[in-house]
């Protein structure tokens, strides 16, 4: 088995197998990068270039062919977040207002996944991590290429999970001024800082609960040397200090003298722990996945011979494939036409802009009709009068893209019949759409936008199939210029729809502008519909940033989630 861990600076890999229960560490490599990720602002095609660099040196001190590959990446790669559900959202409903939380909190642009867990017991909450896919797909493929089996990947900290997957723990990390803490378990996953200052400890909770009882309930571990001033701060606490390859036996002089005891805690973790159903899996499908662990039997895998093998090079990905040139027979009526129509285009719009300078056309029209249109000279010197338009105000963006969602979610909804979808998923300009009917589906989804997926497979036996369609959806070019809204009407919409709510969030702070955060469910299709057509006709403030629309064909019970934001009236108009 192998272990690679990635981070900015440099890559390190670790070889081990089992004999006999026990782990034997074979061979390690240390490679430094030729160049630091961070500086990279998540340019795919520098990193990978950069890692395939790296990878090409480890395979010269360990082959990966037919062993199973266990990666971890640093924890400030990804981005994570804990929000508590209420009775009235379902988990799906929880898994998107997480996922929602985490962009609001960290807008930035690039191409993510999210993974998740549920926890329906006490706490009623979702926990969602965003992790870059430059981490996770590239890597992958680098792998397989290498003839490595790519198990799991996951963050440094949940590796540590797996060292008590029943019970739990919360691991210690020393910072230059306190310490940064993380805690898994079945029921809960939070991280903070924590700092203990006149024999109290201070918390900083990031992710989860600030409470004292709640971070140190759990087996506490240290990822370090405790020193008497740092065991004092745990006096009166059970804290257990990590050694580094504990339960791990070295086969010869395995490890370089450079190494340091920090970074093999990591692999310790991973060698002697169970990590697979208990922490999250980035190479695993993206989404929710739920605690499942099973106590493994003691396999022992036989060491892996060292076969001298001719080194192959590390293929770079090929970002862009190229494109298949399709010769076209010439057709001269063609591009004549496309002249003619585009002169006409060019005439009408000048003459609609500048009429003066078609003048000399009608006043030779003129001349040569003089018997009918002939006036006697007045002496009047015809005086031309320009309009004063008033200036346009410029409409916000956030306004620009609420209203294309909620235009493409009303028109959706209207067009193909809302009994016939079972999910309608609209925000970041995609619509994830999944409706239920016969094979063939009439309804003209294209006019909604382009296209970029589509999916078809049977349900049932009754001949009903399922229809899956991926729309990167039309931006309205020139929407209404809205009035302001207040959450006392948002309130008054809803307050008389049965089975519905609103939620109104803590305003948050994002890209200098406070914004009040708002959740709204309602139900009933023609409830939808009329909440939509409100919104497209008021709300200069607002953004509806995400539509969540489920119908349960069996029951016909159809809800909607709007997920909004509302700008006060100084920040709205600061975005103009």
């Amino acid at each position: 088995m192998i272990h690679l861990a990635i981070s900015d600076s440099h890559l390190l890999c670790a070889q081990w197998f089992v004999k006999d229960g026990r782990q034997i560490l074979t061979s390690f490599s240390y490679k430094a990068l030729p160049r630091p990720l961070d500086v990279f602002n998540h340019s795919e095609s520098e990193i990978i270039s950069v890692l395939n660099a790296g990878l090409h040196l480890i395979r010269e001190d360990i082959l990966f062919e037919g062993d199973k590959v266990y990666v971890t990446i640093p924890d400030d790669y990804c981005k994570s977040v804990m929000v508590s559900v209420d009775s009235d959202l379902t988990e799906n409903d929880g898994w998107e207002f997480a996922q929602w939380t985490i962009n609001h909190r960290w807008p930035t642009q690039g191409s993510f996944q999210y993974y998740g867990r549920s926890f329906p017991g006490k706490s009623q909450s979702v926990f969602a991590v965003r992790v870059p896919t430059i981490f996770i797909e590239p890597i992958k493929l680098a792998i397989q290429e290498l003839g490595g089996d790519p198990i799991w990947m996951g963050t440094e900290s949940s590796a540590f999970f797996g060292l008590y997957p029943e019970t739990g723990c919360t691991i210690f990390l020393p910072t230059s001024n306190g310490y940064r803490y993380y805690q898994y378990s079945q029921d809960y996953f939070q991280n903070g800082t924590a700092r203990y200052i006149k024999n109290l400890w201070k918390l900083h909770s990031m992710v989860g609960s600030h409470l004292e009882g709640d971070v140190f309930k759990e087996n506490l571990l240290f990822a370090g040397k405790l020193s008497e001033k740092r065991k004092a701060n745990f006096k009166g606490r059970k804290i257990k200090q990590l050694t580094a390859l504990d339960g791990v036996s070295l086969e010869g002089e395995t490890l370089p003298k450079n190494i340091k005891e920090d970074d093999l805690y990591v692999l310790t973790a991973i060698a002697t722990g169970h990590l697979h159903g208990v922490t999250l899996d980035f190479f695993n499908r993206p989404g929710l996945q739920y605690y499942q662990y099973e106590k493994p039997e003691v396999q022992e895998i036989t060491k892996p011979e060292r076969v001298k093998t001719e080194k192959k090079k590390l293929k770079k990905k090929k970002l862009r494939s190229k494109k298949k040139k399709i010769k076209k027979e010439r057709n001269l009526l063609t591009p004549a036409l496309y002249i003619f129509f585009f002169t006409v285009i060019a005439i009408m719009l000048t003459y609609d802009q500048k009429p003066e300078l078609f003048d000399f056309v009608y006043f030779k029209n003129v001349d040569q009709k003089s018997e009918i249109l002939s006036a006697p000279d007045s002496g009047i010197v015809p005086i031309a009068v320009q309009k004063d338009e008033p200036p346009k105000s410029k409409i916000p963006k956030f306004v620009i893209d609420s209203q294309s969602l909620i235009s493409v979610a009303s028109r959706t909804l209207q067009m193909t019949g809302s009994r016939h979808i079972t999910l309608l998923s609209i925000g970041g300009g995609q619509m994830d759409l999944e409706l239920v009917g016969d094979k063939t589906m009439d309804a003209p989804i294209d006019s909604l936008g382009d296209v970029l997926n589509y999916s078809l497979r049977q349900v049932r036996a009754d001949s009903l199939f399922k229809h899956g369609y991926l729309v990167k959806y039309s931006i309205i070019d020139k929407p209404l210029n809205h009035s302001n809204i207040e959450i006392e009407t948002l309130e008054s919409m809803v307050s008389n729809i049965e089975f519905s709510f609103i939620k109104v969030l803590e305003p948050i702070e994002r890209e200098g502008q406070v914004q009040t955060p708002i959740i709204v469910k309602i139900s009933g299709v023609d409830h939808i519909n009329d909440i939509l057509l409100k919104l497209s006709v008021s709300g200069g403030n607002l953004a509806l940033e995400k539509f969540v629309y489920i119908s349960e064909s069996e029951n016909l019970n159809q809800s909607a989630i709007f997920y909004i934001s509302l700008f006060s009236p100084h920040n709205s108009d600061a975005q103009e």
